[in-house]
């Protein structure tokens, strides 16, 4: 604008020489925004658009007038909107060509990228900047051929790089105002989801491994007993854990970071007030493009009473084994799907059997064949009526012989009364069965007729002498009472 209204030939030429220099740069400056905003662009193609218009604004200084004139021989005063405006005339540079070259390089940059951008995503904004971008420098190529034939005056050109840098301006607009709202609904996600990590007592952490510093919530600074302004590196963290999980839990970490990028740890943390509380962590690594990892983030949550719950379970079936395998009758134990979970080191040193032979319905290998279908039939049937059951059969000890055993189940239920299973007992019934039939051999054997009553005055045994006296088969007499025999 000062260079119309310059008076001399010496005085247009240098503003016109720095206002040439203005116009370089400002051509590299929109490619390189393109690029930078759009994401897209060939790279080579514009490092060659830096270097032309780098050796253009050399030319600009090189001896001479400007770069267009070699010498500016006079100006022309022309009437324009009532103003008078200067135009030069002189002898132009060769290299003044170089100038249309420059401009169709950044027209081709342009529409590569904006073809490139609306493929990936985005199609409005990158036909809206890139395409018009390309527009644009198609008229000032125009504007620049017509100037320098003398039919138009330089501001044209001029007004339509304002344009450019409107249009860049508008939208960068839209992306501010894309941004604050993006920015609004970032703060009322982050509240929500504080809001949510605090109903469901957890804290959230993150890790920032180039730095070395740790983000960690308010929750989660009270339990590792860590002031609110206290800086946490990775260090201080493993400062505040029990010296028992320091090492497993830096293992975890690093198994993390190197191989599976996932995180997951249980370890015990040390409050200010010396209280241990256990905590359980899992998080996730993000890594760059070259798979570096630049951070673990995650959310911790407190399972003290879990880890209670389950030490004192622990303790419990400990202490059932210990009984379980001390006691001197055979036990079993099954779940809700029938099968055999548990045999205690009784019943493992009388099969002279590994537990994992008797698990399932293993053990059934070792019931007497002519036993086998009655033993099944009475556990299936009482399991499915959740009834107890008593059952004899014959079970293989380790020396190969056949013990008699008397099994009494029961089920079994939870603390909510779920049903969990059946749980048994089993002993040695051979002895005794040896002992009944010898007292049975002697009744029959005897000269005299037996009459055995129980507490009732019922009769539960007769010998066959007293069925030939009486004349009642043994079938009429069990369970009369002895006044039958005897009024």
């Amino acid at each position: 604008m000062v260079a119309l209204r310059a008076q001399t030939p010496a005085e247009y030429g240098e503003l016109w020489r720095w206002a040439l220099s203005l116009g370089m740069l400002e051509g590299v400056l929109i490619a390189w925004f393109i690029r930078l905003y759009l994401q897209a662009g060939r790279l080579w193609l514009l490092w060659l658009i830096c270097g032309l218009r780098a050796l253009m604004l050399v030319l600009n200084f090189v001896p001479g007038t400007n770069f267009y004139f070699r010498e500016i021989t006079g100006l022309q005063q022309t009437p324009l909107l009532g103003e008078l405006i200067s135009r030069p005339h002189g002898v132009l540079h060769p290299w003044a060509m170089l100038m249309q070259p420059s401009l169709l390089l950044i027209i081709i940059f342009a529409i590569d990228a904006a073809h490139t951008a609306a493929k990936r995503s985005g199609r409005r904004r990158a036909w809206v900047l890139g395409g018009l971008t390309a527009v644009g420098f198609s008229l000032v190529i125009v504007c620049y051929a017509l100037y320098a034939r003398g039919i138009l005056p330089s501001t044209f050109s001029s007004q339509l790089f304002l344009l450019l840098i409107l249009l860049m301006g508008y939208e960068l607009s839209i992306d501010v105002l894309r941004a604050g709202q993006l920015s609004r609904e970032l703060v009322e996600s982050q509240q929500r989801m504080r809001l949510a990590a605090s109903a469901a007592d957890l804290s959230l952490w993150e890790w920032d491994i180039a730095r070395d510093e740790i983000w960690v919530t308010e929750k989660g600074r009270e339990r590792a007993g860590v002031g609110a302004s206290e800086r946490i590196d990775f260090e201080r963290f493993l400062r505040a854990l029990h010296p028992d999980d320091r090492e497993p839990t830096q293992q975890a970490v690093r198994h993390s970071l190197e191989v599976s990028g996932e995180f997951e740890a249980e370890y015990r943390v040390i409050a200010r007030d010396g209280a241990t509380r256990w905590v359980g962590a899992r998080g996730q690594v993000e890594r760059d493009s070259a798979g570096k990892a630049l951070r673990l983030r995650g959310i911790s949550v407190d399972i003290t009473e879990r880890r209670r719950s389950v030490d004192a379970l622990r303790e419990s079936e400990a202490r059932f084994r210990t009984v379980a395998n001390t006691a001197p009758v055979l036990i079993w134990m099954s779940g809700t799907d029938k099968l055999c979970n548990f045999f205690n080191k009784g019943w493992l040193d009388f099969t002279g059997r590994t537990l994992e032979q008797e698990l399932g319905n293993g053990w059934a290998e070792g019931v007497h064949p002519d036993d086998l279908a009655g033993c099944m039939k009475t556990y299936v049937e009482s399991f499915d009526a959740r009834q107890p059951f008593t059952m004899e059969y014959r079970l293989r000890r380790h020396d190969g012989k056949y013990r008699w055993l008397s099994d009494y189940g029961v089920p079994r239920y939870d603390s909510a009364q779920k049903f969990s299973g059946y749980i048994g007992s089993c002993v040695d019934l051979t002895e005794r069965r040896s002992a009944d039939e010898k007292f049975r051999l002697a009744i029959e054997a005897s000269p005299s007729g037996i009459v055995l009553v129980n507490g009732a005055g019922r009769m539960v045994l007769v010998s066959a002498l007293t069925e030939r006296l009486f004349g009642y088969s043994r079938e009429e007499l069990i369970g009369q009472t002895v006044e039958m025999l005897i009024p």
